[in-house]
Protein backbone atom coordinates (compact mmCIF):
# COMPACT_ATOMS: atom_id res chain seq x y z
CA UNK A 1 0.00 0.00 0.00
CA UNK A 2 1.39 3.63 -1.15
CA UNK A 3 2.26 5.52 1.70
CA UNK A 4 0.23 8.74 2.72
CA UNK A 5 1.53 12.50 2.06
CA UNK A 6 0.18 15.93 2.18
CA UNK A 7 -1.34 17.78 0.02
CA UNK A 8 2.05 19.83 -0.61
CA UNK A 9 2.94 19.27 -4.41
CA UNK A 10 5.92 20.08 -6.19
CA UNK A 11 6.33 20.72 -10.04
CA UNK A 12 4.42 18.90 -12.65
CA UNK A 13 7.40 16.37 -14.10
CA UNK A 14 5.13 14.68 -16.94
CA UNK A 15 2.10 13.98 -18.57
CA UNK A 16 1.54 9.94 -18.93
CA UNK A 17 -1.28 9.92 -22.43
CA UNK A 18 -3.01 6.73 -24.07
CA UNK A 19 -5.05 6.38 -26.91
CA UNK A 20 -8.34 4.27 -26.90
CA UNK A 21 -8.58 2.17 -29.80
CA UNK A 22 -12.17 2.62 -31.26
CA UNK A 23 -14.62 0.53 -29.62
CA UNK A 24 -12.96 2.85 -26.44
CA UNK A 25 -11.95 -0.78 -24.73
CA UNK A 26 -8.42 -0.64 -24.86
CA UNK A 27 -5.02 1.36 -24.72
CA UNK A 28 -3.38 1.21 -28.43
CA UNK A 29 -1.28 3.85 -28.46
CA UNK A 30 0.13 5.65 -25.46
CA UNK A 31 2.69 8.95 -24.97
CA UNK A 32 4.96 10.91 -22.47
CA UNK A 33 5.20 14.59 -22.86
CA UNK A 34 8.06 15.61 -20.70
CA UNK A 35 11.31 18.27 -21.41
CA UNK A 36 11.49 19.44 -25.23
CA UNK A 37 8.56 16.79 -25.88
CA UNK A 38 6.17 18.13 -24.61
CA UNK A 39 7.01 19.57 -21.69
CA UNK A 40 4.43 19.96 -18.93
CA UNK A 41 3.66 23.83 -17.50
CA UNK A 42 0.31 23.28 -15.99
CA UNK A 43 -2.43 21.47 -15.45
CA UNK A 44 -6.01 22.28 -13.99
CA UNK A 45 -8.58 20.18 -13.20
CA UNK A 46 -12.31 21.15 -12.72
CA UNK A 47 -15.32 19.71 -11.48
CA UNK A 48 -14.20 17.54 -9.04
CA UNK A 49 -17.20 18.13 -6.23
CA UNK A 50 -21.00 17.28 -7.21
CA UNK A 51 -23.79 19.59 -7.04
CA UNK A 52 -25.02 19.42 -3.74
CA UNK A 53 -28.79 18.31 -3.53
CA UNK A 54 -30.82 18.85 -0.41
CA UNK A 55 -34.01 19.48 1.13
CA UNK A 56 -35.38 22.04 3.58
CA UNK A 57 -38.53 21.63 5.60
CA UNK A 58 -39.98 23.22 8.23
CA UNK A 59 -38.33 26.40 7.76
CA UNK A 60 -34.43 24.44 8.07
CA UNK A 61 -32.16 22.49 6.09
CA UNK A 62 -33.13 18.24 6.85
CA UNK A 63 -31.24 16.54 4.20
CA UNK A 64 -28.33 17.40 1.87
CA UNK A 65 -26.28 14.57 -0.36
CA UNK A 66 -23.03 15.15 -2.25
CA UNK A 67 -21.94 12.00 -4.17
CA UNK A 68 -19.51 11.57 -7.32
CA UNK A 69 -18.39 14.13 -9.57
CA UNK A 70 -19.59 17.51 -11.64
CA UNK A 71 -18.98 17.61 -15.36
CA UNK A 72 -15.12 17.42 -15.49
CA UNK A 73 -12.49 19.64 -17.49
CA UNK A 74 -9.15 20.09 -17.71
CA UNK A 75 -6.86 22.49 -19.87
CA UNK A 76 -3.19 21.60 -19.70
CA UNK A 77 -0.69 23.96 -21.32
CA UNK A 78 2.07 21.87 -23.00
CA UNK A 79 5.35 22.83 -24.62
CA UNK A 80 6.31 22.04 -28.16
CA UNK A 81 3.52 18.76 -28.43
CA UNK A 82 4.92 16.18 -31.12
CA UNK A 83 2.88 17.17 -34.01
CA UNK A 84 2.00 13.30 -34.90
CA UNK A 85 1.18 13.14 -31.07
CA UNK A 86 -1.26 16.01 -31.47
CA UNK A 87 -2.95 14.85 -34.61
CA UNK A 88 -3.45 11.38 -32.96
CA UNK A 89 -5.18 12.98 -29.98
CA UNK A 90 -7.43 15.59 -31.14
CA UNK A 91 -8.07 13.49 -33.97
CA UNK A 92 -6.82 15.28 -37.21
CA UNK A 93 -6.02 13.02 -40.16
CA UNK A 94 -3.04 13.24 -42.49
CA UNK A 95 -3.59 12.72 -46.17
CA UNK A 96 -0.82 11.25 -48.79
CA UNK A 97 0.97 14.89 -48.97
CA UNK A 98 1.34 14.95 -45.40
CA UNK A 99 -1.77 17.43 -44.52
CA UNK A 100 -3.51 17.52 -41.62
CA UNK A 101 -7.47 17.97 -42.24
CA UNK A 102 -9.91 18.92 -39.75
CA UNK A 103 -13.56 18.98 -40.89
CA UNK A 104 -17.30 17.42 -40.46
CA UNK A 105 -15.99 13.91 -39.94
CA UNK A 106 -12.72 14.69 -37.57
CA UNK A 107 -13.72 12.99 -34.46
CA UNK A 108 -11.12 13.20 -31.84
CA UNK A 109 -10.41 9.55 -29.92
CA UNK A 110 -11.41 8.69 -26.29
CA UNK A 111 -7.94 9.13 -24.33
CA UNK A 112 -6.97 8.08 -21.07
CA UNK A 113 -3.99 11.01 -19.01
CA UNK A 114 -2.00 10.81 -16.04
CA UNK A 115 0.12 14.08 -15.02
CA UNK A 116 2.66 13.18 -12.73
CA UNK A 117 4.08 15.20 -10.11
CA UNK A 118 5.94 14.76 -6.50
CA UNK A 119 5.62 15.71 -2.95
CA UNK A 120 7.03 18.46 -1.39
CA UNK A 121 8.76 17.31 1.75
CA UNK A 122 9.37 13.60 0.02
CA UNK A 123 9.96 14.20 -3.58
CA UNK A 124 7.72 11.03 -3.85
CA UNK A 125 5.81 10.90 -7.02
CA UNK A 126 1.83 12.09 -6.77
CA UNK A 127 -0.03 10.73 -10.05
CA UNK A 128 -3.87 11.77 -10.82
CA UNK A 129 -5.23 10.22 -13.30
CA UNK A 130 -8.27 11.02 -15.35
CA UNK A 131 -10.01 7.68 -16.72
CA UNK A 132 -11.76 8.62 -19.83
CA UNK A 133 -12.54 11.60 -22.27
CA UNK A 134 -11.42 13.46 -25.11
CA UNK A 135 -9.08 16.69 -25.92
CA UNK A 136 -9.49 19.41 -27.89
CA UNK A 137 -7.32 22.54 -29.39
CA UNK A 138 -9.47 25.67 -29.49
CA UNK A 139 -7.51 27.84 -31.00
CA UNK A 140 -4.37 28.41 -33.33
CA UNK A 141 -1.95 31.72 -32.37
CA UNK A 142 0.70 32.91 -35.05
CA UNK A 143 2.40 35.90 -34.10
CA UNK A 144 5.37 38.17 -35.41
CA UNK A 145 9.11 38.10 -33.60
CA UNK A 146 9.86 40.77 -31.33
CA UNK A 147 12.97 42.82 -30.88
CA UNK A 148 13.79 40.78 -27.83
CA UNK A 149 13.69 37.24 -27.63
CA UNK A 150 10.45 35.72 -25.49
CA UNK A 151 9.85 32.51 -24.20
CA UNK A 152 7.66 30.39 -26.24
CA UNK A 153 3.89 29.86 -25.99
CA UNK A 154 2.72 26.63 -25.03
CA UNK A 155 0.06 24.66 -26.75
CA UNK A 156 -3.34 24.63 -25.14
CA UNK A 157 -5.30 22.07 -24.86
CA UNK A 158 -8.98 20.80 -23.21
CA UNK A 159 -10.15 18.10 -21.83
CA UNK A 160 -14.09 16.77 -21.35
CA UNK A 161 -13.57 13.87 -18.90
CA UNK A 162 -16.64 10.98 -17.82
CA UNK A 163 -16.52 7.87 -15.57
CA UNK A 164 -15.20 4.18 -16.45
CA UNK A 165 -15.33 1.07 -15.01
CA UNK A 166 -12.84 0.04 -12.57
CA UNK A 167 -11.80 -2.68 -11.19
CA UNK A 168 -11.43 -0.96 -7.12
CA UNK A 169 -10.51 -4.03 -5.53
CA UNK A 170 -12.71 -7.22 -6.45
CA UNK A 171 -15.55 -4.97 -7.14
CA UNK A 172 -16.70 -2.98 -10.29
CA UNK A 173 -17.24 0.37 -9.82
CA UNK A 174 -17.64 3.74 -12.68
CA UNK A 175 -14.76 6.23 -12.07
CA UNK A 176 -13.83 9.02 -13.48
CA UNK A 177 -10.25 10.55 -11.94
CA UNK A 178 -7.89 8.43 -9.57
CA UNK A 179 -5.14 9.88 -7.38
CA UNK A 180 -1.93 7.82 -6.12
CA UNK A 181 0.54 9.10 -3.59
CA UNK A 182 4.21 7.49 -3.87
CA UNK A 183 6.52 5.10 -5.79
CA UNK A 184 4.85 1.92 -4.17
CA UNK A 185 2.12 0.46 -6.04
CA UNK A 186 2.74 2.94 -9.02
CA UNK A 187 3.29 0.19 -11.90
CA UNK A 188 -0.47 -1.07 -10.96
CA UNK A 189 -2.19 2.13 -10.99
CA UNK A 190 -0.87 3.01 -14.19
CA UNK A 191 -1.79 -0.54 -15.59
CA UNK A 192 -5.14 0.00 -14.66
CA UNK A 193 -5.30 3.30 -15.87
CA UNK A 194 -3.57 2.51 -19.11
CA UNK A 195 -5.98 -0.73 -19.89
CA UNK A 196 -4.96 -3.36 -22.19
CA UNK A 197 -1.81 -1.64 -23.61
CA UNK A 198 0.70 -3.85 -24.53
CA UNK A 199 2.60 -2.14 -26.84
CA UNK A 200 6.55 -0.71 -25.91
CA UNK A 201 6.29 1.74 -23.52
CA UNK A 202 7.64 5.37 -24.42
CA UNK A 203 11.15 6.78 -24.36
CA UNK A 204 11.28 9.71 -22.20
CA UNK A 205 14.16 12.28 -23.13
CA UNK A 206 16.92 12.98 -20.71
CA UNK A 207 17.02 16.50 -21.70
CA UNK A 208 16.40 18.79 -18.85
CA UNK A 209 16.29 22.65 -20.82
CA UNK A 210 16.13 23.51 -24.34
CA UNK A 211 18.53 26.31 -25.88
CA UNK A 212 16.96 29.09 -27.56
CA UNK A 213 17.18 29.44 -31.21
Amino acid sequence: MAQSQGSYKVGFKRVHVGVFNKEGKAIEQKFIWENENGGTVNMNITGLAPDLVDMFASNKRVWMKKQGTNEVKSDMDIFNIPSDDLNTVIGRSKDKNGTAWVGENTRAPYVAMVGESEDGLTGEPVYVALLKGTFSLDSIEFKTKGEKAEAPDPTKLTGDWMSRTIDKDGTPEGITYGYHEGSAGADEFLKKVFVGFTGTEPEVSDSETVDAP
